[in-house]
């Protein structure tokens, strides 16, 4: 993956700040973060784009580009739910808790191997 972003100049503690725009306390976010947890996202062209600005390509080639967008948002799309079931769980009968309980381990092991492993 390849991020592209908006360039915004930065400040250090102590120097005085220009009239533009200009980032200080500025934290690093991981790009699988970013793209699980982060805004909305868009596929455009052989990029996935959050929230109409932040670009991270995918790939060169068209084919793969489908795949590992599709991979990328169907991932994003299941953890989405297991964030959902778990809010709701609590009104659920406990059969139904348990399955809940063993899908939600699978996606978020999926979750942290990716994550721990990019940063």
């Amino acid at each position: 993956f390849y991020s592209k972003h908006r360039s915004m100049g930065t400040v250090s503690a102590g120097q005085k700040r220009p009239p533009e725009t200009f980032l200080s306390e500025v934290n690093f976010v991981s790009k699988f973060a970013l793209l699980l947890f982060g805004g909305e996202p868009e596929l455009v062209k052989n990029a996935i784009v959050l929230d109409k600005w932040l670009k991270f390509k995918v790939s060169s080639d068209d084919e793969s580009v489908k795949l590992n967008a599709t991979l990328i948002l169907s991932l994003r799309e299941l953890l989405d739910e297991v964030i959902l079931e778990h809010v709701v769980e609590t009104f659920s009968p406990p059969e139904e808790k348990s399955k809940m309980v063993e899908r939600h381990k699978r996606i978020i092991g999926v979750v942290r191997r990716i994550l721990a492993e990019e940063g």
